[in-house]
C-alpha cells in the first residue's frame, strides 16, 4: 500500500520532466454536440479534450496527435429511461493537410440513469415500490470522420460525425451495449 504513493510521485515527476522541456501546449477543444442514443433518442453532449504528443509531419503537413478530455452526456429515451453520463476519454486524431480529421477514441465513466416508469420489487413477501435511480459503469469505443475548418481558414471550428459503441454496466446482473450517433461542433481554443 505504501508503494502506491511513491508510485504516483514517480509519475507525475516524470510527466513534469516530460512537458519541461520546450513542450507547447496544443489547442484546447471544446465540443457541444447532438448525440442521439440508438440512433433516434435525443440528447445533448459537451466536452473538452486537449491534444497531447502532437506530430506535426512538415512534408506532407498532417497533424496526429493523442487526445484526452473529458465529457458530460445527457439523453432521453421517451417512456423507458433518461441517462447521464460523465466520462474520460483517450484517443488518436489525424488532421490532413486539407482538413481531413479522423478520431478514434476509449471512453471510461460512470453513468446514472432514471426510469420514466413506477417500478416495482419482489422482497420476499410482497410486492413493493422499487428506486428508479440506478448507478452503471459504463465504457466504450467511438471513431470520427469530419472536417478541421482550422487547417486551411481562420475558422477554428471542426466538424465531425462520431458512431459511439458503448457498454452499460451492470444491466439486470448483466450488461447492455448501445449505440449512438453525435453530430459534433467544436471549437479550438488558441
Amino acid at each position: 500500500m505504501k508503494k502506491i504513493p511513491f508510485f504516483l510521485l514517480t509519475l507525475l515527476l516524470s510527466i513534469s520532466a516530460v512537458f519541461g522541456q520546450s513542450y507547447t501546449l496544443p489547442k484546447v477543444q471544446m465540443s457541444i454536440s447532438f448525440f442521439g442514443e440508438n440512433l433516434t433518442h435525443p440528447g445533448i453532449r459537451v466536452g473538452l479534450a486537449t491534444p497531447i504528443g502532437s506530430q506535426l509531419n512538415p512534408k506532407e503537413e498532417v497533424d496526429k496527435s493523442w487526445v484526452v478530455g473529458g465529457y458530460v452526456t445527457y439523453y432521453r429515451h421517451p417512456r423507458n429511461h433518461r441517462a447521464l453520463m460523465l466520462t474520460g476519454a483517450i484517443g488518436r486524431q489525424r488532421i490532413g493537410n486539407q482538413g481531413l480529421q479522423t478520431m478514434f477514441n476509449f471512453e471510461l465513466g460512470y453513468m446514472a440513469s432514471v426510469l420514466d416508469a413506477e417500478a416495482y420489487e419482489w422482497d420476499g413477501n410482497q410486492i413493493i415500490e422499487a428506486g428508479k435511480t440506478s448507478s452503471h459503469f459504463t465504457f466504450g469505443l467511438n471513431g470520427g470522420l469530419g472536417w478541421n475548418f482550422d487547417k486551411q481558414t481562420d475558422l477554428p471550428l471542426s466538424f465531425m460525425l462520431q458512431p459511439h459503441v458503448f457498454i452499460q454496466a451492470p444491466f439486470n446482473s448483466a450488461f447492455l451495449p448501445r449505440l449512438a450517433l453525435e453530430t459534433r461542433l467544436i471549437y479550438h481554443l488558441k
